[in-house]
């Protein structure tokens, strides 16, 4: 159950919250305060009155009615917690950070099935537990870094691991991807990526939303509901990438010690992304970079120029191209002469279009054009272009 609480909380509590930034407590704190949170924010602290400038309670029974709750406490006070703030605070948004639930133990788990009948009942929102949070435009309620470029029509990312979400953002930042919304969903005790993507799904305005989602998936609970809405997304106009960790043996072991995840054989995987039309990813850097590339106009051919001023790279990816079904055509004639004949001597423009090592920006500027507007046989072109110590 996905409540606007959850989304556009006008006012929002810290359980927990610390003038410690080292601590969850306290970082969540200061990723809201530094996020210009523009609604009533509060803390409760049994040992202060105010933190981080931020006036503090000592007991959540003295706070007035708050649209949502992160809680960043043991994981034994967390039910009665809630309980106190959806009955008697009308609280219907929870994002619990607190590990020690049904990812450790038995008793863990019956303390979260505890707090999934309490929001259950009162019809509440529940992230968590054992995650880094939520973040969107409205509210970063997260006590993680990096914070991202956010912007409307930027990436939806959804994870069942915090500290993934975390290593897949900080290499998005590195490749200026700006993201919409992140979603760490933990344990997926209520909330979970199935039920992340029919929200998106069902309430998509394809004015407004984001069109481009990233998945990290330890658990896929329901196959069929994950088929529907990620197949109906994408006939709405979305790309979807996706990891799915923990397929193996040893990674099913290592999943389910991690957020309790149940995984599914690999090969039922494949074929659920493959008939979805989820484009498949393995690493952190491979999920990003499908991600920028989602963000380009969509390729309308299969034939590519590599610009290089690097032979060796130029030979690599002209293979991985070629391998993935697309085209590096040789070009020749009157125009890849004249475009020859501008480059410094010893360049060469069959495709790749190597430039040498001494190469400069403006003929890296000069090949780009030539790509584009003269010859006509290409479709999209790849440029290496760093630096090689001259």
């Amino acid at each position: 159950m996905i409540t606007s609480q959850l989304l556009h909380p006008a006012s929002i509590v810290v359980v927990g919250a610390s003038n410690n930034v080292h601590k969850p407590g306290g970082a969540i704190l200061k990723n809201l305060l530094g996020g210009g949170y523009a609604g009533e924010l509060r803390a409760v602290n049994p040992k202060e009155t105010e933190v981080q400038g931020v006036a503090a309670f000592a007991d959540v029974k003295d706070i007035p009615d708050t649209d949502l709750a992160i809680l960043a406490i043991p994981a034994a006070l967390c039910p009665d917690t809630v309980e106190v703030l959806a009955a008697e605070k009308q609280v219907k948004a929870f994002i619990i950070l607190s590990a020690g639930f049904g990812e450790e133990t038995h008793e863990g788990a019956v303390l979260e099935d505890r707090i999934l009948e309490t929001v259950n009942k009162y019809g509440a929102s529940l992230i968590g537990p054992n995650c880094i949070g939520f973040m969107n435009s409205w509210h970063h309620s997260v006590f993680s870094q990096p914070i991202p470029q956010l912007h409307p029509q930027g990436v939806d990312l959804i994870s069942s691991s915090g500290a993934t979400a975390v290593f897949i953002l900080e290499s998005a930042v590195t490749k200026g991807l700006q993201f919409n919304s992140v979603w760490s969903v933990g344990n997926a005790k209520q909330i979970g990526v199935e039920d992340v993507l029919q929200y998106m799904d069902e309430q998509f305005n394809p004015e407004t939303d984001s069109k481009i989602k990233l998945l990290y998936i330890e658990s896929i609970g329901d196959p069929d509901r994950l088929l529907f809405h990620a197949s109906s997304l994408i006939k709405k106009g979305c790309r979807i990438a996706a990891i799915k960790a923990g397929s193996s043996e040893s990674g099913s072991r290592a999943a389910s010690s991690h957020t309790g995840a149940i995984a599914r054989s690999d090969s039922a995987v494949e074929a659920l992304f493959r008939k979805a039309g989820i484009v498949r990813c393995y690493s952190r850097e491979e999920l990003t970079t499908v991600g920028c590339i989602f963000t380009l106009p969509e390729l309308k051919g299969k034939n590519f120029a590599i610009i290089t001023h690097a032979g060796g790279p130029g030979v690599m990816l002209t293979d991985a191209l070629s391998k993935g079904g697309l085209n590096v055509p040789k070009l020749e004639g009157p125009v890849a002469e004249e475009l020859k004949g501008k480059l410094f001597p010893g360049a060469a423009v069959g495709n790749p279009i190597d430039i040498l090592a001494t190469g400069t920006p403006e003929h890296l500027r000069l090949c780009l054009e030539y790509c584009e507007e003269k010859f006509d046989n290409i479709d999209a072109v790849m440029a290496i272009f760093g630096t090689p110590g001259l």
